[in-house]
């Protein structure tokens, strides 16, 4: 450790500042990152196999924080969803429950691209299935990061479907939003979906702040397969798919602070990891596919970052390693009695979940106190400084010093949330506080 920030002050203490420099490293921290799909049938296999065997984690997908878990609801589409798949759908959560991993969860009638053959012919069967679901997502709420799509379309995702006119998809929307209780993140596929929804008058109070986006097009063509329009904001339908440059405006602007993601696909242009990155920043992107599209993801593995701190490292490492949130502690100094912590986020996009942030100090190679600094984390945005003010700890006992340490944890689970600085772990170094004479 280099100390070598040192400023003496009138009140016989002195703070001397850890070196605090950034760090390339994979955080490995929740709630962002890559993925891999898992494809479920919500009927249980007719082997009675357990959801261990139907899915699969090598040594690539275990490192990985997220999953998407997509469960083909097809077999109900004339009728409820049974008692017995119920119960499974709910085994597949407590499996990726076990195995650590948080889910972004998506129902889809159709997997195969042939949504208007496996869905409902009426949308009042969907809105019960939605119930029924609704009923099991209670429990597992802090496993799931977000849900996608409202359970219509190929793949779900609501694009060739017979329920995507303004009223179905405000109403779906609404029941989903409904059955959850508000406390799922939800996401649908397009901008201009997205404005429906919120701007519909019947809609329920506080989606807006539960309502992010899913964006399985990324890079696919000029307007990523469909998600984006041609139109210029002045005198367009605020409902309306927009230009590219006025939905990358909207979402730069209306997205931070939600989880946001998708796939990234070949397409005529090539796109490097600068450039990507730029558009992925502007998305406020929170994880990507790890898998589809390699054609894409290739490009920017075969790429090679060449200055800063990440200097040496591939362009699909440094992508992966800025999506979500990226805390970096800048500077901590004595201000006016108390201690000024100033944290960056380097990363695509902002912490969604709530997280407690503590001072620890340690004497003698013990912890001495804990305490909790008022800020809400959620609130240091993406690609801005906040600083945190807090009142300089006191030693226990007379001589040696008193380490200081900054940590940030997850509420719903207590799981530690890394700060990109080098050497941390858990926690920070901040520095150190030492008793001098009055100069």
């Amino acid at each position: 450790m280099d100390l070598r920030v040192r400023i003496r002050y009138r009140d016989g203490r002195r703070f001397v500042r850890a070196e605090l420099k950034e760090s390339s490293e994979s955080l490995g921290n929740p709630g962002c990152g890559w993925y891999h799909v898992y494809t479920f049938a919500a009927k249980p296999p007719a082997d009675g196999r357990p959801v261990e065997e139907e899915t699969w984690l090598d040594g690539e997908c275990r490192k990985e924080q997220l999953a998407l878990a997509l469960i083909d609801i097809g077999s109900y589409r004339t009728g409820a969803i049974s008692q017995e798949a119920l119960t499974h759908i709910e085994e597949i959560f407590r499996f990726f429950r076990r195995e650590g991993k948080q889910m972004i969860l998506r129902f889809a009638y159709d997997i195969r691209g042939e949504a208007r053959v496996t869905e409902p012919s009426d949308i009042a069967l969907v809105r019960r299935h939605m119930e029924q679901l609704g009923g099991i997502i209670g429990g597992y709420e802090r496993d799931i990061l977000v849900i996608q799509g409202i359970l219509v379309g190929n793949w779900g995702e609501m694009h060739g479907s017979r329920f995507l006119d303004e009223a179905s998809v405000c109403g779906l929307a609404r029941t989903w939003y409904q059955v959850t209780k508000g406390r799922c993140y939800l996401a649908v596929r397009t901008p201009a979906q997205w404005r429906k929804i919120v701007e519909n008058k019947e809609m329920e109070c506080g989606i807006e702040e539960r309502l992010a986006l899913f964006n399985d097009g990324i890079f696919g063509s000029s307007s990523d397969l469909g998600t984006y329009g041609v139109a210029e904001l002045d005198g367009a339908d605020v409902a309306g798919r927009w230009a590219p440059s006025e939905e990358l405006r909207w979402q730069e602007q209306r997205m931070d602070g939600l989880p946001n993601g998708g796939e990234a696909l070949p397409g005529p242009e090539k796109i490097g990891y600068r450039e990507a990155s730029e558009r992925m920043e502007r998305m406020h992107l929170s994880y990507l596919n790890s898998i589809y599209h390699q054609e894409r993801l290739n490009e920017w593995k075969r790429e090679t970052v060449t200055a800063g701190c990440f200097a040496g490292v591939s362009g699909y490492d440094y992508i992966g390693r800025r999506l979500g949130y990226r805390f970096v502690v800048r500077d901590a100094e004595k201000k006016s009695g108390r201690l000024k912590i100033t944290v960056e986020n380097c990363g695509f996009a902002s912490l969604c979940e709530e997280a407690d942030c503590c001072l620890v100090t340690e004497e003698d190679g013990r912890e001495t106190d804990c305490m909790r600094i008022p800020t809400d984390a959620r609130h240091w945005r993406s690609g801005q400084k906040v600083s945190l003010y807090v009142s300089l700890p006191q030693r226990k006992n007379q001589g040696g010093c008193l380490r200081v340490f900054l940590c940030l944890k997850r509420s719903s689970d207590g799981r530690s949330i890394r700060f990109a600085n080098a050497g941390a772990g858990t926690r920070i170094l901040l520095g150190e506080i030492k008793e001098c004479p009055e100069i």
